[in-house]
């Protein structure tokens, strides 16, 4: 799947899309690389964590008008240091959660308030 930015007119391609339970709780973990979007019923402030994460990622949250509306970058993986044991949430409610490995946001000039097509 490809994710375009019509604002910034630049796009993200080799997205899986996650529906299902299953595949949202699986998300990337024991991974090496991998872009997923995680598609949600309802729109809510969703949370994430890296547990078992094998790479660093930038998540993007997105409404149900597919607006950003929240991102967060370079998240590291958890590790021993309890400096990592973080849950990531979006400050506004969101239907969708782009992860993509860390650096591509900035390199794709995503940004809050951008309006996206998928």
């Amino acid at each position: 799947m490809i994710i375009k930015n019509k604002t910034q007119n630049t796009k993200i391609e080799d997205i899986t899309l996650a529906n299902s339970i299953i595949s949202k709780i699986k998300g990337l973990i024991f991974k090496k690389k991998g872009r997923l979007l995680l598609k949600f019923w309802f729109q809510d402030c969703h949370k994430i964590w890296m547990l078992f994460m094998k790479f660093p990622i930038d998540l993007v949250f997105i409404d149900k008008n597919k607006k950003i509306v929240d991102i967060i970058e370079n998240i590291k993986p958890i590790t021993f240091d309890i400096k990592t044991w973080k849950i990531y949430s979006p400050k506004k409610k969101c239907k969708y959660i782009l992860e993509v490995e860390s650096g591509l946001v900035k390199s794709k000039k995503f940004s809050i308030g951008d309006q996206l097509a998928f």
